[in-house]
């Protein structure tokens, strides 16, 4: 029987869900494994399907829980076939709840940060075994083709944007009481450093003497609001920062921002397959952290293995992991001064040619997408395991 693996992909901006997958499953095929990309929006991607299910597979896979849900007379289609599916869950629960609760056997959640897997514990219960899987990467086969000194890039920005103003008005129509909710836990989050959110809007329903425990489409309705609008605006505050220097912003939907007298350029969204190779052209990458506190956003590690220096909000993960590598420039939102911070990097002459070293190791070590397959495979073990385990309980 071969041994192969599946990971499925829907529409996911810029392929990049597609081109990750690709590239991490290939790091497993020297011990024998084969990976195999489907993707749901390819007209023939049942067929291809199932020729690799006759062929012999291991696992299913899926960023986000894509095809986590897909249905066979009314069941499970997983159960059904008896494979291991494993949903690798990277973004606010709230964002697709319907793929962090499903009642199956043989479909488990994989949290890339515990922030969630603790929210999926503590909140969302589902009947599902969960795991913490580690965030896994690739190497840069770029990134010693142009030193740093000699990069043409100065300062690059990778990021798809979006007006937060324009997701406020989205709530308009929302009840009071949770608008009210909304724009007190939107004023909390900004008083603080970047971090999981999900306590703090948790603390003020409480405070509320609002109990959503039971409603969960409730509290998932609050949280994508919150999050995508605390996402939206910090962004924003980071190209704006940018616009003071003549960095290349590269994404979607900057539409709001005023471009008129910037010295910043803007340039259309970039396809996957060309992110590590502009990474290895670039001396400073800039990121914006997503909200959440225990792990990274996988761009800087990026950047890291790409041999570029990072400038990123710090998180708890990232502010004790991180701040002593020579090449990462964290800061806190709750500085005054952080925007400086951005322009005093810019018109630093240091060449950190001989600095790179230390950050391309740790992230090379820490995020090591080998780990992260090889998890991935003890959890389709575990899937099996409890089948075989289930039988005999109940035969007994």
């Amino acid at each position: 029987m071969q041994k192969n693996i599946i990971a499925i992909v829907g529409q996911n901006e810029n392929d990049a869900l597609a081109v990750a997958a690709r590239d991490v499953m290939a790091l497993m095929k020297p011990f024998g494994f084969d990976g195999h990309v489907v993707s749901l929006y390819d007209a023939n991607w049942s067929a291809q399907f199932n020729d690799i299910v006759r062929a012999g597979i291991v696992f299913v896979w899926a960023n986000a829980g894509v095809g986590a849900r897909m249905y066979q007379e009314g069941k499970i289609v997983w159960d059904v076939a008896k494979i291991p599916f494993i949903s690798v869950l990277a973004d606010q629960p709230g964002m697709m709840p319907d793929n962090h609760h499903i009642n199956s056997r043989y479909v488990a959640n994989g949290y890339s940060f515990k922030d969630y897997f603790d929210l999926q514990r503590n909140f969302i219960k589902s009947p599902q075994m969960s795991f913490v899987v580690p965030h896994g990467l690739v190497p840069n086969p770029h990134r010693d083709k142009i030193p740093w000194s000699k990069r043409p890039r100065r300062m690059v920005f990778l990021k798809s944007g979006g007006d937060p103003e324009a997701c406020r008005r989205g709530w308009q129509n929302f009840p009071a009481l949770l608008r009210a909710v909304i724009e007190e836990s939107i004023a909390e989050i900004l008083r603080r450093p970047t971090g999981d959110i999900n306590p703090i809007i948790f603390s003020i329903l409480e405070n509320s003497n609002i109990n959503v425990s039971r409603q969960h489409d409730i509290y998932y309705s609050i949280i994508h609001e919150v999050d995508t609008y605390i996402r939206q605006y910090r962004s924003t505050l980071m190209t704006k920062a940018l616009c003071r220097v003549p960095a290349d912003i590269i994404g979607a939907r900057w539409d709001h921002i005023d471009q008129s007298a910037a010295r910043a350029r803007f340039y259309p969204a970039i396809n996957a397959g060309e992110v590590a190779a502009l990474m290895a052209e670039t001396q400073y990458v800039v990121n914006t952290t997503p909200n959440f506190s225990s792990g990274s956003h996988e761009r800087v590690p990026n950047a890291f293995a790409a041999k570029a220096c990072i400038i990123t909000d710090n998180n708890d993960y990232t502010r004790s992991r991180f701040s002593g590598l020579p090449t990462y420039f964290g800061f806190d939102w709750t500085d005054p001064n952080w925007p400086d911070m951005i322009v005093e990097r810019f018109e630093d002459q240091h060449a950190y040619d001989d600095e790179l070293t230390p950050a391309l190791e740790f992230g090379a070590e820490e995020f090591d997408g080998l780990k992260m397959m090889r998890a991935l495979l003890e959890i389709a073990e575990v899937i099996r395991f409890g089948e075989r385990t289930t039988h005999k309980l109940y035969s007994a």
